[in-house]
């Protein structure tokens, strides 16, 4: 069976793992199961374990200290007879379970005299669970506060399941869990207006930014310092790097509609945070993710030595330009976006509030250049567009080694034949091999294909790894 489904996120490198489907879960307490058996027990005797099962309940934990270890199940997993009456109800979880009630002597004797056993076997997506999925189970429910379930089933002395007792207790936790951040949400306002003629030294100073980091669960990140870079630049990549290249040097902002970019590195109190998170991010490690603004980070934009992370902020100047003072050109092809976020601009160039995501491609069928300023965007949407300096064209024309003819499509799965140790090289856009491969018997997530020069088809599985179509790969 294929498995380990993974995914590349279109704005990083980090390839992630995809959740599998889940079955439909039972929220129903006591789901009765009829089994056919036959049994010694008399009717009197099935009374009182029906009384038994009628009075379990689910069980919430307020907080994760409050969950127990479980342990008296895992010493009986899966066996099924194993525990008796007593032994049954004295598991520490079986007080909340039967919510501190206790069965009629009457009962519990008719219960011990059938020698009625119990089976307790792990629940979950409507199938039972093995040892160690059970363990996994219980440390999920008290870390994460996932849902977990436990069968409970009543045996005869002859080992036959008794008709209907049979239930599903489902133990849920509501509590706050303490658990080290694995998240780092940085948020800042995007874009900053400033007016025509107005001096470039305002958005220079630390007064003028507002960033916020919190982590998985909304929990403030204090921040040391936010600093923003004394240089503007043409372009979000430029500012990315922040090198002194492509700079805007002038003292004011003279030409309204114009948008420049600008770096603001926020250092963290806890300097390690990036350092515990970055690596795992970057890895694909379940759970770990930085995001800017909600879009994915990239490794330009977190520094794991200096505890820092980097954004990039657009400066919008004034008023934008009519509509008049723009030329459009008819041009099909593709755009790929850059390393940052590219904003979008309606049709009086107005910055809108959605953005392109890193790496991202998308069909273009024109793009339109200012008569006054010079600047050029792409047409990316009916009434949407992108600054040329934020993205790449590509006409779909293919030469020399490098990859073209780039097409976007809903996501597909790219499954690799095994076996395991066969090893499928990676390349890059520009037709050189990546530094990484992937292993037999693995499968990935694609939305982008490619053809190069040979007519060889690609299909990307990270921001700019690609897996060339051939013998051992599908894709549905």
């Amino acid at each position: 069976m294929k498995n380990n489904i993974k995914y590349a996120g279109i704005a990083a490198a980090a390839l992630l793992a995809v959740a599998p489907i889940a079955a439909p879960v039972l929220t129903t307490t006591n789901t009765q199961v009829a089994q056919a058996a036959t049994s010694s027990i008399t009717a009197d005797q099935q009374k009182a374990v029906d009384q038994l099962f009628s009075m379990f309940n689910d069980v919430n934990y307020e907080s994760s200290a409050d969950v127990p270890t479980f342990t008296s199940i895992l010493n009986n997993y899966g066996k099924d007879n194993a525990v008796t009456y007593s032994a049954l109800t004295a598991m520490p979880f079986m007080n909340k379970v039967l919510d501190n009630k206790v069965l009629g002597t009457d009962y519990t004797n008719k219960i011990n005299d059938a020698g009625v056993t119990f089976g307790l076997v792990g629940y979950k997506n409507g199938k039972a669970l093995s040892s160690s999925e059970f363990q996994l189970s219980i440390n999920d429910l008290k870390t994460n506060k996932l849902p977990m379930s436990i069968q409970i089933t009543a045996y005869d002395k002859d080992g036959n399941a008794l008709d209907g007792s049979q239930s599903v207790i489902n133990f849920t936790n509501s509590g706050v869990v303490t658990e080290a951040p694995t998240a780092l949400n940085l948020t800042f306002t995007d874009p900053m207006d400033v007016a025509v003629n107005s001096t470039t030294s305002a958005p220079k100073y630390s007064s003028s930014v507002d960033p916020e980091v919190v982590d998985q669960n909304g929990n403030d990140i204090d921040i040391t310092s936010a600093t923003p870079s004394q240089n503007l630049y043409t372009s979000a990549d430029a500012a990315l790097a922040d090198n002194g290249k492509n700079t805007f040097t002038d003292s004011t902002f003279k030409t309204a509609g114009n948008t420049y970019y600008q770096p603001v590195t926020v250092l963290l109190k806890d300097t390690t945070l990036v350092n515990k998170i970055g690596p795992n991010y970057q890895n694909g490690k379940e759970g770990y993710t930085i995001t800017l603004n909600g879009g994915k980070a990239i490794t330009a934009n977190y520094d794991t030595k200096a505890g820092t992370l980097t954004y990039v902020r657009s400066i919008v100047v004034g008023n934008a330009v009519t509509d008049g003072d723009w030329v459009t050109t008819p041009s099909k092809g593709v755009v790929t976006v850059k390393s940052s976020l590219a904003h979008l601009y309606n049709d009086d160039n107005k910055m809108t509030t959605r953005s392109l995501a890193p790496a991202s491609g998308w069909q273009t069928d024109s793009y339109r250049t200012n008569s006054k300023t010079g600047q050029k965007q792409w047409h990316v949407s009916t009434h949407e567009w992108v600054n040329d300096t934020d993205v790449t064209f590509d006409d779909g024309t293919v030469t020399g080694d490098g990859l073209g003819n780039f097409q976007n499509f809903d996501m597909k799965i790219l499954t690799l034949d095994g076996p395991a140790g066969f090893v499928y090289t990676l390349f890059k856009a520009d037709g050189t091999n990546a530094t990484r491969g992937l292993a037999g018997l693995t499968a990935w997530q694609t939305d982008r294909s490619a053809t190069d020069a040979a007519g060889n088809t690609y299909y990307r599985v990270s921001t700019d790894e690609w897996v060339r179509m051939g013998s051992g790969v599908t894709v549905k």
